[in-house]
């Protein structure tokens, strides 16, 4: 079997991203986390299993943050680069 060489490994920048949202159930005051909801739905607490409407996010304003942060590129800290 080959030998694999040990070579230092540099430090690699996001190459996207995703907005998490959170959400406070009415029934237990848990924060319940969502991966940029845009469409109205129901959604349950993973705490209580209560089911709850939530108010979806612009999806306008999204797309703003991804493309300002070049899809998380730009949002590397710049002392790493």
């Amino acid at each position: 079997m080959a030998e694999k060489k040990k070579r230092p490994l540099s430090p690699v920048p996001p190459d996207g991203m995703e907005i998490l949202f959170f959400y406070q159930c009415p029934q237990c005051g848990r924060h319940v986390p969502l991966v940029s909801p845009t469409e109205p739905r129901m959604v349950s607490c993973d705490s209580c299993d209560f089911s709850f409407p939530i108010i979806p996010v612009d999806e306008h304003g999204l797309h703003y943050v991804r493309i300002m942060l070049a899809g998380g590129k730009a949002a590397a800290d710049p002392d790493f680069l």
